[in-house]
């Protein structure tokens, strides 16, 4: 299956954004991962094989089966009240009407079935248009100094400072 390419005239996004990978099949974890570090260079990718979304995610690719337990819903529904602008994609090998109806109730803001490879593509081009609008939320000054806004600025510069402090060890 071939996977296509990053538009040229996207340039590799450096804004900070972050993903999270859930699934418990490490070969389709890295799969997935692989597609994502060659897609989007400056989007930081976390991955686990349990089902734990905790931490503060800009993104999140859930797997729908768990070791036999349908778990995508779930997740995208504590995500989602935890972190209501990020963005949620779910995949699963057993997708029918029911499975796509619960997702998207749940908070999915897309699902791809794992079975059918045109899927993946589009999910892909999909996903390019939700990173740029994310992108440009994230560039965009708010209008008012809220709370949020201010712990995230200063996370950010925290951040920056560590790793400026690493550097110099």
């Amino acid at each position: 299956m071939s996977v296509p390419r990053r538009a040229p005239e996207a340039p590799a996004r450096r804004t900070g954004l972050r993903a999270l990978l859930l699934d418990d099949d490490p070969y389709a974890l890295e799969f997935l991962r692989a597609i994502l570090s060659e897609r989007y260079p400056g989007l930081a990718i976390d991955v686990r094989t349990e089902p734990d979304p905790t931490g503060e995610y800009d993104l999140y690719l859930l797997d729908d089966d768990f070791e036999g337990v349908r778990l995508a819903g779930r997740l995208a529904r504590r995500i989602r009240a935890q972190r209501p602008q990020s963005l949620i994609l779910a995949f699963s090998a057993s997708l029918d009407g029911r499975t796509l109806k619960e997702l998207l109730s749940a908070g999915c803001n897309g699902v791809c079935d794992k079975r059918v490879p045109a899927d993946l593509p589009e999910m892909l081009a999909a996903l390019d248009r939700c990173m740029g609008e994310l992108e440009e939320q994230r560039a965009e000054p708010p209008s008012d100094l809220s709370g949020r806004y201010l712990v995230k600025t200063f996370r950010d510069l925290f951040r920056a400072w560590n790793e400026r402090l690493e550097q110099q060890e």
